[in-house]
C-alpha cells in the first residue's frame, strides 16, 4: 500500500476504533489498596510547582487519556510537529526545512508500518492508546485557538501517529538515523547517545533496600525532549519520564520495581551493497526487479502555497534503498519491525510487582534495544543488554556494522536472536551493576560475561567508555554498605576520569621539556582539582587540550598504554609521543591566554546553562572526558559554551517503604512558549541540587501549582 492509500485507509479504520475503543475491556484492574490509589470522583491532574503532572485516575483508559491531555498542556506544538514528521508530511505543514526528514520517513515506509502496528495490538492494550489519543485531541479541541496554524492543520491526531512516532524515535533515530547511516557508510565509529545507570542490591545497601540511579544523556530538545510525570490508578503507581509523544514511561519507578536504560549499539540494522544488472539487482545469481513506486511530497512555501517533490522509492528483498556509494545502491534491513507491541511491553513492565513479573514482560521481546538496569523492593537487581538483532551464521560485530554483500540471500536475516540468548546479569556477587553505554561485558567488575559465548552482533568485545570507567571506580571504591547519599554524590560527581589518565604525564613532560608558557600551563593543571565544578580552574585548559588532541589522540601520536576493558581502573595511560603532547599544550595555552588574558579561568565562567531567560554557571564535562555529571557543549562563542546535551532527566531511588527519591529534569518540564517551566530547574542544576520526588498526595498538594479535572 502506498503512502496516500495507507493514510486514507487508516483514517476510516482509526475513526471506527475511536468510537468504540474506550468501550473495549482493558486488562482487569488489580484491587485497590496500593499507596496513592486514585481518588474517587473522576480524574485529576495535579501540577506541582515545577510543572510536573501527577495524574490520579479511577481506571486505566482514563489514566491514558489524562496523560495525553497533560502532554499537550506542556508540549502541544512540539508534540504535534513530531507527529507530523512521523507521518512523513512535516514539510507539507511546516515548510521545506523538513523535506529531508519526510524523505527518510517515507523511504523507510514508516506510515505503512505504523498502520500494521496499530492493527497488531492486543485487545487489552489497543484501547489504552485510543484513550491517550483521545486526550491529545480533547486538549487540542479545547485550546485550538492557542495553536499555530501549522499545528492546527495537522489535527486530528490518530493512534497511528502514536505508533509512527514510536517507530521513528526507536527504529529510525536510535537504531539508525540519517547521520548514523552516513557514519557507517564512511566506516566511522557510531556516535551513540549517552547515559549512565547503576543498581545496588539490598545486600550492599546500608538500609537493606535496593538503590537505582537513572541518568539519561540526550539532546536538550526536539525529538528527545523528556516529559516527567506520575501515573496513579488501580494497579499503577508509576513515576518517571519518557520522550514527548510516547504514551508509556521508559524510565519508570513504581512502589515495587524500577528500571532505567542507556543506549546500546547492537547490529540491528544491516546494510547491503546491491549489485545492479539489466535494470534490476542480483540475488543468488538471478536478476530480480526492484520494487519501485513514486510518492509525491507536498512542501509548504513561505507564501502558504504547496509545491510537490517526487520521491522515487526502490526496494529489494533486503529492504529499501537508502543511499548510494561508489555507484552502488545501499539497501537497509531493520530488525523487529514486525514486533508491534513495544509500548505494551513498557506498560506491562510498569505493572510488575516482582522480578519474575518484570522478567515476563521483558520476555515479550518487543523492544529492540537499550541496556537496562533494574532494581526492586525485594532487593533484587539486574542488567539486561536488550536487543532484537538478526541471527546470522557468519560475520563478527565489525562485519555487520559495515556494508555487507547484497548478492547472497544467505546474509539476509530472517530470525531474531531469542531473549534467553542475550547478555544479562541477575543479582551478581558484587552487589551492583552499572552501564554507561559500554559493552555488556563491563556491566560488572570484575567481568562476569564472556563475549565469545554470545552472538557476534550484540557488541564488540572491547568498548568501555570513560564514564563507565568512572562509574566502576566510584562503585568499587564505596564502603561495604552503600547509602542513598553515596549514589546521589556519585550521580553529581564532576570528576574528570581522563584527567587521571593523562594529566600527571602531561605535567611531567611539560615541566621537563616545555616552553615557559607550557610550564605555566602545567602548573595550572597540577593545581587543578580535576573536577568540572563551576569554580574549577584548569578544566578549561584540559578541555581544550583534549578537544585538540582528538578522540584517539592521533594528533599527539596516540596513547602509551591503550584501553583494556579488563583493566578499567589503570588504562589507558600516558602519551606515545610526549613531545607532541607538550607542543599541543603550549599551543592551547596560547589560545586561552589570547581569549581570556589568563590561564586561570573558572569553568562556570565559560560553561553556561541557558534556557528561556535563564543563564547560570554550568558544571560537568563532555561524555568523552568521563564525568558522570555529563554536559556536552556547543561551539565557543564570545569565549563561552553552553550545554546542548548530556544530563536530561535523572533520579536516585531507594526502594524503601515509603519510597525515597530525588530527581531533576535539567532544562525543565515544559516547552510551551512563555511557560515558567522552561529552564526553571537550571538554577538547581547549577548548584548541583536535586528535587524531592513527590509521590504522596499530601506532598503534592503542599507543592501544588494548579489542578485540572477531566470528565
Amino acid at each position: 500500500m502506498h503512502q496516500r492509500q495507507a493514510w486514507r485507509a487508516v483514517t476510516v479504520w482509526a475513526g471506527l476504533v475511536v468510537l468504540g475503543g474506550l468501550l473495549v475491556g482493558c486488562q482487569p484492574a488489580p484491587p485497590r489498596g496500593e499507596s496513592g490509589a486514585a481518588a474517587t470522583g473522576g480524574t485529576e491532574i495535579l501540577w506541582d510547582r515545577y510543572g510536573v503532572p501527577h495524574i490520579f485516575a479511577p481506571d486505566h483508559p482514563q489514566l491514558f487519556k489524562a496523560y495525553g491531555y497533560a502532554q499537550m498542556e506542556a508540549h502541544a506544538e512540539l508534540l504535534i510537529r513530531l507527529y507530523a514528521q512521523a507521518r512523513g508530511r512535516a514539510a507539507e505543514f511546516y515548510g521545506p526545512q523538513y523535506l529531508a526528514s519526510d524523505r527518510w520517513v517515507r523511504t523507510n515506509g514508516l506510515p505503512d508500518t505504523a498502520v500494521q502496528w496499530a492493527r497488531g495490538q492486543s485487545a487489552d492494550f489497543a484501547p489504552l492508546i485510543e484513550a491517550f489519543t483521545a486526550g491529545l485531541n480533547q486538549w487540542a479541541t479545547e485550546h485550538r485557538a492557542d495553536l499555530s496554524a501549522s499545528a492546527q492543520a495537522v489535527l486530528p491526531l490518530t493512534p497511528v501517529d502514536v505508533y509512527a512516532h514510536g517507530l521513528r524515535v526507536i527504529h529510525y533515530d536510535w537504531i539508525v538515523s540519517p547521520s548514523r547511516l552516513e557514519g557507517r557508510l564512511r566506516r566511522w565509529e557510531d556516535a551513540v547517545h549517552g547515559s549512565n545507570e547503576w543498581a545496588v542490591a539490598a545486600s550492599r545497601s546500608a538500609t537493606g533496600h535496593a538503590l537505582l540511579m537513572s541518568n539519561s544523556h540526550l539532546q536538550w530538545g526536539d525529538i528527545h525532549t523528556y516529559f516527567e510525570v506520575q501515573l496513579t490508578a488501580p494497579g499503577v503507581t508509576s513515576y518517571g519520564a519518557v520522550w514527548v509523544g510516547f504514551p508509556v514511561l521508559r524510565q519508570c519507578f513504581t512502589e515495587y520495581v524500577g528500571w532505567t536504560q542507556t543506549t546500546n549499539n547492537p547490529a540491528e540494522s544491516d546494510l547491503y551493497g546491491i549489485v545492479e544488472k539489466d535494470g534490476g539487482y542480483v540475488l543468488d545469481g538471478t536478476v530480480r526487479p526492484f520494487e519501485t513506486h513514486t510518492e509525491m511530497l507536498k512542501v509548504r512555501q513561505a507564501d502558504g502555497t504547496l509545491t510537490e517533490e517526487p520521491l522515487v522509492i526502490r526496494r529489494t528483498a533486503h529492504g529499501p534503498i537508502v543511499a548510494e556509494r561508489r555507484g552502488m545502491p545501499i539497501a537497509m534491513r531493520v530488525a523487529a519491525l514486525d514486533r508491534p507491541k513495544m509500548f505494551e511491553q513498557f506498560w506491562r513492565m510498569g505493572l510488575a510487582k516482582t522480578y519474575a513479573e518484570w522478567d515476563a514482560a521483558m520476555r515479550m521481546h518487543q523492544l529492540p534495544l537499550f541496556n537496562t538496569a533494574y532494581a526492586d523492593r525485594d532487593g533484587h537487581i539486574a542488567y539486561v543488554y536488550n536487543a532484537t538483532l538478526w541471527k546470522h551464521a557468519t560475520g563478527d560485530y565489525r562485519f555487520w556494522q559495515g556494508v555487507v554483500p547484497g548478492d547472497s540471500s544467505a546474509l539476509i536475516g530472517t530470525e531474531i536472536v531469542p531473549y534467553d540468548e542475550i547478555p544479562k546479569v541477575v543479582d551478581p556477587p558484587t552487589g551492583w551493576v552499572q552501564n554507561s553505554n559500554d559493552m555488556p561485558w563491563t556491566s560488572v567488575y570484575p567481568m562476569m560475561l564472556e563475549p565469545s559465548t554470545f552472538a557476534a552482533g550484540f557488541a564488540a568485545p572491547q568498548g568501555i567508555t570513560q564514564r563507565a570507567q568512572r562509574g566502576i571506580r566510584i562503585l568499587s571504591g564505596l564502603p561495604g554498605k552503600i547509602t542513598f547519599e553515596h549514589i546521589r554524590a556519585g550521580k553529581l560527581d564532576t570528576h574528570v576520569e581522563t584527567a587521571d589518565q593523562f594529566v600527571d604525564d602531561l605535567v611531567k613532560a611539560a615541566r621537563a621539556q616545555g616552553t615557559t608558557r607550557a610550564r605555566q600551563a602545567a602548573d595550572v593543571l597540577a593545581r587543578w582539582d580535576r573536577q568540572s565544578e563551576s569554580d574549577s580552574v584548569g578544566m578549561l585548559l584540559f578541555f581544550k587540550f583534549m578537544q585538540a588532541a582528538g578522540s584517539s589522540m592521533d594528533d599527539i601520536g596516540g596513547v602509551a598504554v591503550p584501553t583494556d576493558d579488563r583493566r578499567p581502573l589503570d588504562t589507558p595511560r600516558g602519551f606515545r609521543n610526549p613531545a607532541k603532547a607538550v607542543a599541543l599544550l603550549d599551543r592551547v595555552a596560547g589560545e586561552v591566554l589570547q581569549d581570556y588574558g589568563t590561564l586561570e579561568v573558572a569553568w562556570g565562567d565559560v560553561l553556561r546553562f541557558r534556557r528561556g531567560g535563564t543563564d547560570v554557571p554550568g558544571n560537568g564535562a563532555p561524555s568523552s572526558l568521563g564525568a558522570i555529571r555529563t554536559i556536552n557543549v556547543s561551539a565557543f562563542k564570545d569565549g563561552k559554551v553552553e550545554a546542548v546535551s548530556g544530563d536530561t532527566f535523572f533520579a536516585v531511588i531507594e526502594f524503601s517503604t515509603p519510597q525515597r527519591g530525588e530527581v531533576l529534569l535539567n532544562y525543565g518540564n515544559w516547552s510551551k512558549a512563555g511557560s515558567a517551566h522552561i529552564g526553571d530547574q537550571l538554577p538547581l542544576a547549577s548548584r548541583k541540587q536535586m528535587r524531592p520526588m513527590w509521590r504522596a498526595r499530601a506532598d503534592i498538594e503542599a507543592n501544588l501549582e494548579s489542578r485540572t479535572r477531566l470528565d
